[in-house]
């Protein structure tokens, strides 16, 4: 859904607590992608703080009724789908969607290690319908492409999965929803995680407002102080005028 207007003008205009409420509501699902899409929690900590680093910088951008979490789904797959590529895979018990899972057989050990080689597009679809619960139009803003190619990747992997789980395939997916809400961050660790991202956007625009009103209150003083230190020279040549419209207005 789309971020309210209030709050996101609040936050452009460098209202801390909007900031943070604005980032905060697209934290944990940032988290769950890139620990999920990534395998690896150090990889992960790296798109995080990316994403949110660069969702504040850009926060000036976004216009009235933008769907701040589409921004955030779609960034967050690409830098992680980044990462994932530059790194070799951790070890399939190391995955974080075998770490996590409530019970993680050797048949689901395999069944992960299937999912991860799947085609990227066809292994992130999968992945993130079962586990951030994406529709078809949602995955298709995350990958950048259109509803119906999203489908169609996350019915080839469905399908693949299929001939090799067999009729585990559905207690797997279930397993691996399990393992993905397990990887988001506790709720009382949200403020506090965004209230860094939060100040850098902030702070500079604070100290751009003070140096600024600190600079008129010096002309100001300056002026005040030179019309006072040259008086008698301006009232030669303002003096006149007074006189004149004093003149004016007795008649």
């Amino acid at each position: 859904m789309a971020v309210p207007d209030n709050v996101l003008e609040r936050a452009q205009r460098g209202d801390q607590a909007a900031c943070a409420a604005l980032l905060a509501e697209s934290y944990p699902s940032v988290v769950r992608m890139a620990r999920a899409l990534t395998a690896d929690a150090k990889e992960a900590e790296w798109v995080v703080d990316f994403v949110l680093r660069r969702g504040a910088a850009l926060l000036p951008t976004w216009r009235r009724g933008t769907m701040t979490q589409n921004w955030f789904y779609h960034h967050t797959l690409l830098a992680a789908r980044e990462r994932a590529a530059a790194k070799p895979a951790p070890q399939p018990r190391e995955d974080l969607l075998v770490a996590n899972a409530p019970d993680a057989s050797p048949e689901y050990v395999a069944f992960v290690r299937a999912v991860r080689g799947l085609p990227g597009q066809q292994c992130e679809a999968f992945i993130l319908h079962h586990g951030e619960k994406l529709n078809s139009r949602f995955l298709g803003v995350t990958m950048d492409c259109s509803s119906s190619a999203a489908e169609n990747h996350l019915n080839a992997a469905n399908a693949t999965l299929a001939t090799i789980a067999g009729s585990s395939l559905g207690s797997f997916q279930v397993m691996l929803s399990r393992a993905y809400a397990r990887l988001g961050p506790p709720a009382e660790s949200v403020g506090p995680a965004v209230e860094p991202y939060a100040r850098s956007y902030t702070r500079p625009l604070r100290l751009r407002r003070m140096v600024r009103r600190v600079i008129l209150v010096v002309v100001l003083v300056a002026l005040v102080w030179g019309a006072w230190h040259w008086r008698q020279e301006l009232w030669i040549w303002v003096g006149p005028w007074v006189r004149r419209l004093r003149a004016s207005a007795g008649r």
